[in-house]
This record gives C-alpha cells, sequence and structure tokens, in this order.
C-alpha cells in the first residue's frame, strides 16, 4: 500500500508540475537541482574531515572522549545549519 502511494504522490506532483504552460518552473527546478546537489557534496566533505580529524586526532592521543563527543556533535550541528542554506 506505501509503495503504490509514494508513487502516486510523486506522479501527482509532477503533473502538477508540469501540467502550468510556464516554461521558467522547469529552469527554476535544474537550478534547485544542481544548487542541492552542490550543497550535499560540501556537506559530505565537510562531515568526513570532521571525522577523519576527529580519527587521526584520537589515534595520536592529543583527543579524549568527551572531546571527540563535542567535535562530532558540531560537526553535525554545522552541516544541519550548512543545509539551512537551501531555503534561500
Amino acid at each position: 500500500m506505501y509503495p503504490s502511494f509514494n508513487i502516486s504522490f510523486g506522479d501527482k506532483y509532477c503533473d502538477r508540475f508540469l501540467m502550468a504552460d510556464r516554461l521558467e518552473k522547469i529552469a527554476v527546478a535544474m537550478h534547485l537541482g544542481r544548487r542541492s546537489q552542490l550543497i550535499v557534496k560540501q556537506n559530505i566533505v565537510v562531515a568526513l574531515s570532521f571525522i577523519i580529524l576527529l580519527l587521526v586526532g584520537n589515534f595520536l592521543g592529543n583527543i579524549n572522549l568527551p572531546i571527540g563527543v563535542i567535535g562530532h556533535e558540531g560537526s553535525t550541528v554545522l552541516v544541519t545549519l550548512s543545509r539551512l542554506r537551501l531555503l534561500k
């Protein structure tokens, strides 16, 4: 039941998007898609960089557990705030 509902909802959304005779909406949708892909790639790089930095610091003995947890949670907050750029 759920997969057919999701597919049906997606079809209705696409139909509503494409049924209007406004071709500029397609350009806007393509721009948003490219922008979201760029932001997602940037977020992945930032998250992986933080994790690698924390792992190296841990193995070298420079980072203890509380600092590692704070660093990881800080990177999560940073990535979440970065996602908010899509709302512009």
